[in-house]
């Protein structure tokens, strides 16, 4: 199974690589891997702050608890006016050995719109190798709605996709140890036995007829 800190550590990977300023935050009891993005869509920028902790189980009060203090210190973050020119998109998420099924839940059901921004929160279970988020579509801004789910899909990835890139990079640490072939096999040593030419062929003569 996947550990908490694994999967972080494909998450930060994630975020550096589509060009996100990463860091690490504590954000209640918890260290946070938070990722900021800026992105212009339309005529308005958007702010993304991506953020995930691990804990032992995901329950809906713990997401919650953990969504409300993301978005505390993403908009303390903010590039731009809010609800102006400015729109800001918190992905939080808790990564756990276990999601309850109220955070499921919780993580899964529509999003609200609020004053200049949006909120989506995550619930990653590695034992089920589930992740659970909404992704459906929005009656708002087709294109920044398609924004915003390519960047929750992009930087909270399935945890069997993570699995397979864990083995792959362990893989290339460890590689197995080459097959070396067996010796060829050496018969009995002495002389060889002559080699008769197959029946129906002449024996090679030389210029001489021997």
């Amino acid at each position: 199974m996947l550990t908490p800190e694994q999967y972080l550590g494909a998450m930060a990977e994630r975020i550096q690589r589509a060009g996100g300023r990463l860091n690490t935050v504590p954000i209640g009891p918890a260290t946070a891997v938070v990722g900021l993005f800026t992105e212009s869509v339309l005529l308005s920028t958007l702010n993304y702050c991506v953020v995930a902790a691990a804990v032992p189980e995901v329950s809906a009060a713990a997401l919650y608890d953990f969504t409300g203090r993301a978005t505390q210190h993403a908009r303390a973050n903010l590039v731009g006016t809010m609800g102006l020119t400015a729109t800001s998109v918190v992905i939080a998420g808790l990564v756990g050995g276990r999601v309850h099924p109220d955070a499921a839940q919780a993580a899964s059901a529509k999003s609200g719109n609020q004053f200049g921004g949006e909120t989506r929160m995550v619930a990653v279970d590695l034992s089920a190798g589930q992740l659970h988020a909404f992704v459906g579509g929005k009656f708002w801004g087709a294109a920044m709605h398609g924004s915003i789910n390519a960047k929750l899909t992009y930087c909270f990835p399935q945890p069997a996709e993570v699995y397979q890139q864990v083995q792959w990079q362990q893989a290339q640490q460890h590689p197995p140890m080459p097959q070396v072939p067996p010796p060829p096999v050496v018969g009995p040593g002495g002389p060889q036995p002559p080699v008769y030419p197959p029946p129906g062929h002449q024996p090679h003569q030389g210029p001489y007829g021997y």
